[in-house]
């Protein structure tokens, strides 16, 4: 069984979906509508200490059981973003060419957009081929601070 549970971190509040089996969803909210007194299970408690370890560490490798709810198109793009290092980017292009499909960038990016997973399946490490910052679930200033955070040299890649 699924169950939601909340948790701040230095970026913010976040929700994550869990079972005791697998993690389902971890998002950025605004604050919990509700907040449950529960005490979380094993697994969301390892998501927890994975996202201070994170903040702490982004370059650590992390393993968590994730279970992707997506068509098989999106869940291939989020098992790709998997790979992408801390520190590093790949273009929507980029991400096409690795799906074997140079022409799908759009429906890339939309995959990308619906990432269920966030930090974890790193979206945020995606950038326009021009290296420009492009959208993020968290908002532009999250990624800018994920980036830098993780030893992306944003002035480099903005040509600031």
């Amino acid at each position: 069984m699924k169950e939601k549970y909340y948790y701040k971190t230095p970026l913010g509040w976040i929700s994550i979906v869990a079972s005791h089996l697998h993690v389902y969803e971890i998002k950025y909210i605004k604050k919990p509508i509700e907040y449950s007194f529960e005490k979380p299970n094993k697994l969301v408690e390892k998501v927890k200490e994975n996202l201070n370890i994170y903040c702490l560490n982004p370059n650590q490798k992390f393993v968590l059981p994730f279970k992707f709810e997506g068509t098989p198109f999106q869940n291939s793009i989020w098992e790709i973003l998997k790979d992408i290092p801390s520190g590093k980017t790949k273009s929507y292009n980029e991400i096409a060419i690795l799906y074997g499909n140079s022409k799908a960038t759009r429906a890339v990016g939309k995959a990308i957009s619906q990432n269920p997973i966030m930090i974890f399946i790193p979206c945020h490490r995606v950038i326009g081929s021009d290296g420009s910052l492009t959208g993020y679930a968290g908002g532009f200033n999250k990624k800018r601070w994920l980036l830098e955070f993780e030893g992306f040299p944003i002035q480099k890649s903005l040509d600031l």
